[in-house]
């Protein structure tokens, strides 16, 4: 039977801060990609990588460690790398040292990615002909009650003026754990009314895939 999602409970994080960069050597083509750099990396840490040469699909993914070889490599959990392009150098793995809890999210919509529509309708035709390109990047939204000197709008803000990237996890209270890392906008603008909550809003635009996991 399936579990659905139930957003009560549900706690959403925003990477506060990375710990300084390792630096890569190797990453495998498996169904758990294995990345090579020595670290200090622990199970369930969530880190960034980022600049690698050859494999681009692994760029400006946020992963979680599933397990680990000594400090000499570690084992991304269920991140399926075996048709990516072959890794060739380079690339840093960033761990996500502190995340901060929004405690005024009151809804979260992450709609369904959409492909490019690429019209290739010849003059020939008499109707629209159209193929499925990539698919748009995927944006999700939060409103939040207003609070603009809390610390996560304050980190929101900096990270929205100095248009960079922030890891986000999303634990839902019947466990499901989504991880993604997106450039963000927001914590600065409100809205309200008379007797009324301020609102604000904020828009994750992802820099790569999500991932779920069970818990």
């Amino acid at each position: 039977m399936s579990t659905p999602i139930l957003l009560l409970n549900t706690k959403v994080e925003m990477q506060n801060a990375l710990a300084a960069a390792k630096t890569i050597t190797a990453i495998s083509k498996a169904t758990e990609a294995v990345i090579t750099a020595t670290h200090d990396f622990q199970v369930g840490d969530l880190i960034v990588i980022d600049e690698v040469a050859g494999m681009f699909e692994i760029n400006k993914r946020v992963v979680r460690v599933k397990s680990i070889n000594t400090t000499v490599d570690f084992t991304c959990e269920g991140l399926d790398s075996t048709n990516w392009t072959t890794y060739v150098s380079g690339g840093t793995a960033q761990k996500v040292s502190t995340l901060l809890a929004f405690d005024n999210v009151t809804s979260f919509n992450f709609p369904e990615p959409q492909p490019n529509r690429i019209d290739v309708t010849p003059i020939s035709s008499s109707q629209k002909v159209e193929v499925f390109g990539l698919d748009d990047a995927p944006v999700a939204t939060m409103n939040m009650n207003s609070d603009p000197l809390g610390a996560t709008i304050v980190e929101l803000r900096k990270a929205s003026l100095a248009k960079t990237t922030r890891a986000f996890r999303v634990t839902t209270q019947t466990g499901q754990v989504l991880i993604f890392n997106a450039f963000v906008a927001g914590g600065r603008g409100f809205d309200g009314a008379v007797g009324a909550v301020a609102t604000g809003q904020a828009s994750m635009t992802f820099a790569a895939p999500e991932q779920w996991f069970a818990s």
